[in-house]
C-alpha cells in the first residue's frame, strides 16, 4: 500500500462524536430577536424565562451570545467586552473586564452560556451591518475582533478564564473582506483575501479554512475541554459539510435563514441528504430556528409546527430566536411538546432519510428503540396533498403490522399495514413514530445506521466537487440522487464515488458485513476492499454496470472500511454503489 494513500485504511472512527453535543444541541440564539440590539438585561431576562416556562427542564439549555459583544482587541492582543451593555463585566482595575460573572449566573440557573466570534479577523455585523449599534470601536485594527491570529489565547479567555461552554466560528472575515468590497475601498476595515468565494468552490480554498477551524477547535477542546461545544458557521461553503464533522459538533450547510416559507425549504434541501454526514458530536445545522417570526410566528402555527417537524427529523440542533420574555401559549406548546423533542434528542443519532414525491415529501428516521421508527410527512406546497409512506421504506416486513402513534396529537392511532397515507393541508406537515418487525430481525442495513457511518474520503477533489448542497455520498441514492436500484427494485445501500473510504463504526456488534457493490458507470473496473481495524478480509472487482458479491467476517471489529479503488485519470472518478449492504449481527 502506498505511502500517504488516502484510501489506507485508519482502523478508527475519524469524527468528532465523544464528549459535547451527543445529542444535537438546544438553547437560544438572540440574533432573531433582537438582531444587534442585544444586552445583558435582555439575555438573563430570556435565561430565565427560560426556567420558568419549563423549557429548560425539556433540554434547551444553551444561551447564547451573538455578534455585537465586543468593543475593541487592545494592543496586547486581548479583547474588550462592551461593558455599556453588559453591565456585569464591569472590574475594577481591568482593561478588558469578565464575562465570568455573566456565565456564572446562567450556570446558577443550570443553563450553559455560549458566545459567539470569527475565523477572520472582523465579524460579519462589522461587515454586513454598518449602521447598527453595538459595533466595535477605535482604530482599523482595534476593530479587528475576529480570532484570525489569536484562536488560542481568544479560546484562553473565552473558555478557561470567562467560561464558557459554547461557541459559535462565523466566516465572513475570510469571505467579505475583498479588496473591492466598499467597507475596504473606505478604508474602513483591512482587506483579507478571500479564503471563501461564496457559491464558488473551486475559487476557495477549503484546506486553509478547515485548517483554521481545526486550530480553533484545537484550542476550544484545550481550555473548554472535551465538553466544550464548536460551531462551525462556513453555510456550507468551502466543503465545510464534508469536513465539519470532523472538525466541529455542528456546522451550518446553508446560507442563513430568513423568516419565509421559500428559505425554510432552502434549507431544508441543504441538509437532507446529508445523513452520512451526522451523529453523535457532529451534526448537521440548517440554521437557528424561525419560529416567532414572519410566516412562523403565532398566526401562522401550520407553517411553525412543520418548522420544527423537519429540524426534528434531521436530527438538527434546536436553536430558538424569538423573544422569550412575551411567551405565545401556541408557539409553546409546539417547541416544548416532549415527545418531538425526544426525537430529535434520540440517543442513535441517525438524521432522518428524505423521500419526494412532488411537493409531498417523507422522511424516515431509524430511533435508538428497536423496530422503530420516526416519520415526517411534509407538503411543501401551497394545495393539500397526499403522502405515503411504504414498508420498504421503514424496513418492515412485508404484511406485517405496526404500532402508529400521533407525536403531534401524543395519541395513539390504528395499527397499519405496508403502507401509512396522510392527508396534508397546505405547508401542512405530520410527524408519527412507527414500530414494528424488522425485514431481516438479525441484520442492520447500512440505511439504517447512518450515524455509525463516516465519509473519510470521497472521491473527490476540489477542482470536482459537487455543488454546495449536493453530498458526494448518500444512503440509498446515488451521488446524483437516483434511487438505487437493481432487477428493476430499489436495493437501498450507499452510494458514492470510487477512490472513497467510508469508516462504519462497528463496535464490535456484528459479524458479518454482507453487499452487492456495483460499478454505476465509468470505463474500467473498481475494487472493493472490507477491512476489519485495518486487516483486508475480502476483496472483489466488478465491470462498469456489473455487481459483485461480498460476504466478509467483521467479528469482534470495532471499525470497518468500505474502499473502493480505481486508477485516477485526473476527472471525476465513476460512481459506485454497496447496494444492499446490511450488518449482520
Amino acid at each position: 500500500m502506498a505511502q500517504n494513500d488516502p484510501l489506507a485504511p485508519s482502523g478508527r472512527f475519524a469524527v468528532v462524536q465523544s464528549g459535547a453535543a451527543q445529542t444535537p444541541p438546544m438553547g437560544w440564539n438572540p440574533w432573531n430577536a433582537f438582531h444587534a440590539d442585544v444586552d445583558e438585561a435582555k439575555v438573563r431576562a430570556v435565561a430565565k424565562a427560560m426556567v420558568d416556562s419549563g423549557l429548560a427542564a425539556r433540554g434547551y439549555r444553551f444561551v447564547n451570545i451573538d455578534d455585537g459583544w465586543a468593543l475593541r482587541r487592545l494592543a496586547d492582543g486581548r479583547l474588550q467586552i462592551r461593558s455599556n451593555t453588559f453591565p456585569s463585566s464591569h472590574v475594577e482595575g481591568s482593561a478588558t473586564g469578565s464575562f465570568k460573572p455573566f456565565t456564572d449566573a446562567l450556570h446558577a440557573l443550570g443553563l450553559k452560556a455560549g458566545i459567539y466570534t470569527d475565523i477572520g479577523r472582523n465579524t460579519c455585523m462589522q461587515r454586513w451591518d454598518a449602521g447598527v449599534p453595538n459595533l466595535p470601536v477605535g482604530s482599523v485594527a482595534e476593530r479587528q475582533v475576529g480570532s484570525f491570529g489569536y484562536a488560542v489565547t481568544d479560546m484562553r479567555t473565552i473558555f478557561a478564564d470567562w467560561r464558557f461552554d459554547y461557541i459559535k466560528v462565523d466566516a465572513c472575515g475570510v469571505a467579505d473582506y475583498t479588496p473591492a468590497d466598499p467597507p475596504v475601498t473606505s478604508g474602513a476595515y483591512n482587506a483579507f483575501p478571500p479564503l471563501i468565494v461564496r457559491g464558488n468552490i473551486p475559487a476557495s480554498d477549503p484546506k486553509a479554512i478547515e485548517g483554521l477551524y481545526a486550530a480553533l477547535g484545537d484550542a476550544v477542546r484545550r481550555w473548554g475541554g472535551e465538553t466544550a461545544t464548536l460551531s462551525i458557521c462556513a453555510w456550507g461553503e468551502a466543503l465545510s459539510v464534508l469536513w465539519g464533522p470532523r472538525r466541529g459538533n455542528l456546522y451550518r450547510t446553508s446560507p442563513d435563514i430568513e423568516s419565509n416559507w421559500k428559505s425554510m425549504l432552502a434549507n431544508i434541501d441543504s441538509v437532507v441528504d446529508g445523513a452520512l454526514y451526522a451523529g453523535p458530536g457532529h451534526w448537521n445545522d440548517p440554521d437557528m430556528l424561525e419560529i416567532g417570526h414572519g410566516d412562523f410566528d403565532a398566526a401562522h402555527p401550520t407553517e411553525a409546527r412543520s418548522h420544527f417537524t423537519m429540524w426534528t427529523i434531521m436530527a438538527a440542533p434546536l436553536l430558538l430566536g424569538y423573544d422569550l420574555r412575551h411567551p405565545d401559549p401556541a408557539l409553546h406548546a409546539i417547541v416544548s411538546n416532549p415527545e418531538v423533542i425526544a426525537i430529535d434528542q434520540d440517543a442513535a443519532g441517525n438524521q432522518g432519510i428524505g423521500y419526494r414525491d412532488g411537493d409531498a415529501m417523507v422522511v424516515v428516521r431509524t430511533l435508538a428503540a428497536a423496530g422503530t421508527r420516526a416519520v415526517a410527512f411534509l407538503n411543501r406546497g401551497a394545495v393539500p396533498v397526499e403522502a405515503r409512506v411504504s414498508w420498504r421504506q421503514l424496513g418492515f416486513a412485508p404484511g406485517s403490522h405496526a404500532r402508529v402513534r400521533d407525536v403531534w396529537a401524543r395519541r395513539d392511532d390504528a395499527a397499519a399495514s405496508d403502507l401509512i397515507r396522510v392527508t396534508l393541508p397546505a405547508h401542512g406537515s405530520a410527524l408519527l413514530r412507527v414500530t414494528g418487525t424488522p425485514a431481516d430481525p438479525g441484520a442492520v442495513p447500512l440505511d439504517a445506521m447512518p450515524a455509525r457511518i463516516h465519509v473519510a474520503v470521497d472521491g473527490l477533489s476540489r477542482a470536482n466537487a459537487l455543488p454546495m448542497g449536493r453530498f458526494p455520498a448518500r444512503v440509498g441514492a446515488t451521488p446524483d440522487g437516483a434511487p438505487l436500484i437493481a432487477g428493476g427494485q430499489p436495493v437501498g445501500g450507499i452510494g458514492v464515488f470510487a477512490n472513497s473510504r467510508l469508516e462504519v463504526h462497528a463496535d464490535r456488534a456484528f459479524s458479518r458485513l454482507v453487499a452487492t457493490p456495483r460499478v454505476l458507470g465509468g470505463t474500467g473496473p473498481v475494487r472493493f476492499q472490507v477491512y476489519a481495524d485495518r486487516r483486508l478480509v475480502q476483496e472483489v472487482s466488478a465491470a462498469p454496470g456489473k455487481a459483485a458479491s461480498i460476504v466478509a467476517d467483521i467479528r469482534f471489529a470495532s471499525v470497518v472500511e468500505l474502499v473502493t479503488r480505481q486508477p485516477s485519470n485526473g476527472g471525476r472518478p465513476p460512481m459506485v454503489a454497496w447496494s444492499a449492504a446490511r450488518m449482520v449481527r
